[in-house]
């Protein structure tokens, strides 16, 4: 939501998401502070920062999970979702923050696309790099493989893309740029590599590389990148089917899907990241 006039911004901004915005402590006077009596835990061993009140409440809320119900808890998270995507940016206004120029969301698509975007069939590849501790955690509360969505072999791609008839359309990649033997791999596939599709720096950054994934035909992520869940989780709010982030292979060697569209949102699978 860009900053074109302060304040209509914040009214629409605190009516789109029920919150209010203060600039400073003497603003909340007539306010109750929610008080978190475990909050010493989580600086211990942070050092120095571990003792800054307001650092801590702000991990607190970051590593916040809500109890309730799935279905309920999916009701809202989406409500949410889909007033951001009423309110995108189209490189007109400022930040809030600093008051710099906005960027057009939809750029990563006319950066990769051009002229066609409106009507171009394509899929999004997100290779992220993360530890694998982390896909190996994820893969024990969902049943996805530990190492499938880490390292994207053609294989795995092929096995879900070739069954939708996509392999015959654009696969764009979105990279951290850091597993340059994952790259090679989809480069050199035959079939892969004909239709591999690179987002160049110049038109890469991250409204415009979520953007570009949301709205793709074809979904295929890492389970264990909050970049993965967020644009999951946009793709279920505005009604996209077919995102791919929890594989595993059954008896017979064929990749399956362990977990359905709602184990972004299930804390039990995703925790603080639900």
């Amino acid at each position: 939501m860009a900053v074109k006039d302060e304040t209509e911004w914040r009214h629409q901004f605190e009516q789109a998401f029920c919150v209010k915005i203060f600039d400073n402590n003497s603003q909340l006077a007539e306010w109750d502070i929610v008080q978190w009596d475990d909050l010493y835990k989580l600086g211990i061993g942070r050092g120095a920062i571990g003792m800054d009140t307001d650092y801590l409440t702000s991990k607190k809320m970051f590593v916040y999970v809500s109890q309730a119900p799935l279905l309920e808890y999916i009701a809202h998270q989406t409500k949410i979702l889909q007033a951001l995507y009423r309110n995108y940016n189209t490189g007109e206004g400022t930040t809030f923050r600093s008051g710099k120029a906005v960027r057009n969301m939809c750029s990563g698509i006319d950066g990769v696309f051009g002229g066609d975007s409106n009507e171009v069939v394509y899929s999004v590849i997100h290779l992220r790099s993360c530890a694998k501790q982390m896909v190996e955690r994820m893969s024990k509360s969902s049943g996805c493989h530990p190492t499938a969505a880490l390292e994207m072999e053609p294989e795995y791609i092929k096995s879900i893309l070739r069954p939708l008839g996509m392999l015959k359309f654009p696969i764009v990649l979105i990279t951290d740029g850091k597993n340059f033997d994952a790259v090679r791999r989809l480069i050199n596939d035959p079939e892969i590599g004909q239709q591999l599709r690179l987002v160049e720096p110049s038109v890469s950054w991250i409204g415009g590389d979520i953007t570009l994934a949301v709205m793709s035909n074809v979904f295929i992520g890492n389970p264990a990148s909050t970049f993965s869940g967020f644009i999951t989780k946009s793709r279920l709010a505005l009604g996209f089917g077919h995102s791919y982030l929890f594989r595993a292979q059954n008896d017979k060697g064929e990749w399956v899907n362990t977990c359905g569209d709602s184990c972004v949102f299930d804390r039990r699978i995703m925790g603080a990241m639900s």
